[in-house]
């Protein structure tokens, strides 16, 4: 892996992100982080385009006009800044650019490179940093319903939400909702490794949520 390479391109990255919060560059340090530890667990040698792809995946964020599109954007703005800097070879520049414009598409693409970006992705909407992102890019919307803590979208799967994205429902008004959501993308999860590694992150949400239910109602239980 050429130190140097990696350096330009995260030197690039920083210059353009936004501080958009939950999709600041802390989020793709840790995706990379996250790519790394998945593909040592897949075998997958090359971790050039590992650290690469894990870095310029958001990128398009900055210059898409639909959030949806972030991914196209941004493996348009990759290829262009990987071909005129010259620092791959044509194979890895494509490679690159498939895993990041499919990325945010759970059903779309091929390829391993892709697999590991993807779940990496994933991996941070689990754990403690998980239910850390809800909370500060939902920030506008009420913690919970008090009739209902656990919220309507309780253990729900993937699919059940692909539905509500059908249905123009959307993931719902609460940030407990949004929880609900980061759980049920476990279901999405491409890689054994990325599932093992999600597991017990997955668990610590659902406790959490089972807790603060019982705070709550206990609390009010009481008076």
């Amino acid at each position: 892996m050429n130190n140097k390479t990696i350096q330009q391109v995260e030197d690039y990255v920083k210059s353009i992100m936004s501080d958009e919060v939950a999709h600041d560059f802390k989020h793709v340090d840790r995706v990379k982080n996250w790519a790394l530890q998945i593909a040592s667990k897949e075998n997958f040698e090359d971790l050039e385009v590992v650290v690469i792809s894990a870095l310029m995946h958001d990128i398009g964020l900055t210059q898409a006009e639909k959030r949806s599109l972030h991914g196209d954007v941004g493996a348009e703005m990759t290829v262009k800044f990987l071909t005129e800097n010259n620092l791959l070879t044509q194979d890895k520049i494509v490679e690159i650019c498939n895993a990041i414009k499919f990325h945010n598409k759970n059903r779309e693409g091929e390829g391993k490179l892709l697999k590991i970006l993807r779940d990496a992705d994933m991996m941070d909407l689990f754990g403690a940093v998980g239910i850390m992102r809800a909370f500060t890019s939902k920030s506008s919307k009420p913690e919970y319903d008090v009739a209902d803590i656990k919220g309507k979208t309780w253990r729900m799967k993937a699919v059940d939400f692909d539905k509500r994205f059908d249905n123009g429902v959307g993931i719902g008004n609460f940030i407990i909702d949004q929880i609900n959501f980061q759980i049920s993308c476990y279901d999405n999860l491409s890689t054994e490794s990325a599932r093992q590694f999600a597991k017990p992150l997955v668990e610590f949400m659902i406790s959490y949520i089972k807790q603060l239910d019982a705070e709550i109602n206990d609390g009010r239980n009481s008076v």
